[in-house]
This record gives C-alpha cells, structure tokens and sequence, in this order.
C-alpha cells in the first residue's frame, strides 16, 4: 500500500501505527505542519488543504489507497460543505485514479433518523440534520466518481481515553438525558474503529458500506447513569418528556466481513478506561 490520509487526527495517527509494518509508504496530510519525529519510518505529513486545490498539487504519484477522516472546522453547513463537498472534489482530482485500489471515507449514522426497530446498511437514510446530509452526499458523490473503490464506515459514537469530556460534564451535575423508553446510545471504542479502518484498507474483497459500532446499543440514561456512579457523581438529571429519538445499529456486516470489536460491551469499554484513569470509585 502507498497510503494517503486526508485528515491528521487520532483515528489517522492511530491507523498509521497499525500499518507501519504493513504500508510501503504513508502520507497524512494536515493544514498545519506537525512534528514528525513520532512518526512511524514508513510515515511523513504533507502540508495542505483540501479546501485549496493548489496545495494539493504536490501530492506523490501513485497512490493506491486513501483514508478519509477530514472533519469540518465548526459545526455549520459551511464547514461541512467545505470538507465534504469542496474538499472532496479537490483531492479526487489531484490523485491518479488509475492507480488507486481503495479508498475508504469514514461517515457517520447521523444519516439514518430515529426509528423503533433495529438498522443498517439497508435501512432508509432520510439524514434528518444538516451533517447526516452533508455525509450523505458526500457518499453519493464518491460512489459515482469510485464505484467499487469506494468503502463507507458509518461510525456511531466515538469514545476513547482522549474522548472523555464527558467526565468533567457528570462531575459537574450538569448533565440533563433523555429518560424516557426509545432513547439508545450506540457506542464504538476508538480502538475497534481503528481496526475497523485498517480492516478494510487491507481487506480486498470489503466494499460498499458498513455501520460501525459495538454489540450493545444502550438506554442513554442508563450509560450515563451507570458512568456517573463510577465516579460518585450526582445522577444525571433525567428528561421523561423526551420524545423517543433513538436509534439501535447492528454491526453484523462488518463482523461478517472478519472485523471482531476489542470491546463489544460499551460498558464494559468505559470501565476500562476509567480504571486505567484511576477513576473509578465502585
């Protein structure tokens, strides 16, 4: 693999060191230049934007795979159609698409909408807000430039050791949840998704679409609740009025695929990193 990845964040830092045995070369390319001395050998940044056509011009030859994992600067439809529409037009039309093999863009399941039964691949995408369709057409978008190129992850909610604000919010006893039946917490560790990402850049036969997430969707009252008496915190303050918006993701494409998640119980995935924070207190 000649590796590029669009975005220099924690999943694209992480999946560098998974493949650094694996990859001939890797590019991360970032709009800042970064400190490259922790780099893996096979690995070095390229200073550009994806937003500025004429910074990319100097992207290597024949790149045979791409992860996309470029996130917006802020939360608005101009940001997201800067990095999901603009940005994605310009770095197709630097790369060499005869040579490329792969490339996986890393969505979300804010295209699908709340339902009362379990979703996906297959279920509908109505993406109720303004990121899910911004994702969605991103999707369509390099589905008709790709075709079977193109591999979707649809990740729910990120969690991790660095992902944690969370902490600070329950501590504070400022954390009002949804509490009525029908609200569902859909959680991934951000281990399983970097295995999920290096699963199939390296996978051959893995294309279209895949929903990523762990085994147990959740009640988000009961997460939070269950998250905050680990801490001796005050209960989250509970909504009954919330209006049921949740939704429940089956994994069961990726895992057919050989994707087997770290950690398959959210609950489970969180105690261990307030263990190794030394915060747990039950």
């Amino acid at each position: 693999m000649r590796l590029l990845y669009a975005g220099g964040g924690d999943i694209a830092h992480r999946t560098m060191e998974q493949l650094k045995h694996t990859a001939q070369a890797q590019w991360c390319l970032r709009r800042s230049a970064g400190d490259q001395s922790f780099l893996p050998a096979n690995a070095q940044y390229i200073q550009a934007d994806l937003t500025q056509p004429n910074s990319l011009e100097a992207l290597p030859d024949a790149m045979s795979h791409v992860l996309y994992t470029a996130t917006p600067d802020g939360r608005t439809p101009e940001a997201y159609q800067a990095v999901f529409n603009q940005g994605l037009k310009n770095l197709l039309n630097a790369l060499d698409l005869s040579t490329l093999k792969r490339f996986v863009f890393v969505s979300s399941t804010a295209v699908y909408g709340p339902s009362a039964t379990w979703q996906d691949e297959t279920s509908p995408t109505p993406a109720p807000a303004f990121n899910g369709q911004a994702l969605l057409k991103a999707e369509e978008f390099l589905r008709q430039r790709l075709g079977d190129k193109l591999v979707v992850l649809r990740f729910t909610g990120i969690y991790g050791l660095e992902r944690m604000t969370l902490i600070q919010r329950l501590k504070a006893g400022n954390v009002q949840v949804a509490a009525s039946k029908g609200n569902w917490a859909n959680r991934i560790h951000i281990d399983d998704v970097v295995q999920a990402c290096t699963h199939v850049l390296q996978r051959p036969d893995a294309n279209g679409v895949y929903v990523g997430t762990d085994d147990t969707p959740i009640e988000i009252y009961t997460l939070y609740q269950q998250l905050a008496a680990w801490l001796d915190a005050p209960e989250p303050i509970a909504n009954l009025d919330a209006p049921a918006q949740g939704k429940r993701f089956r994994n069961q494409r990726l895992k057919d695929s050989g994707w087997t998640p770290k950690w398959p119980d959210t609950l489970e995935g969180y105690r261990a990193i307030y263990q190794q924070l030394g915060l747990l207190r039950q």
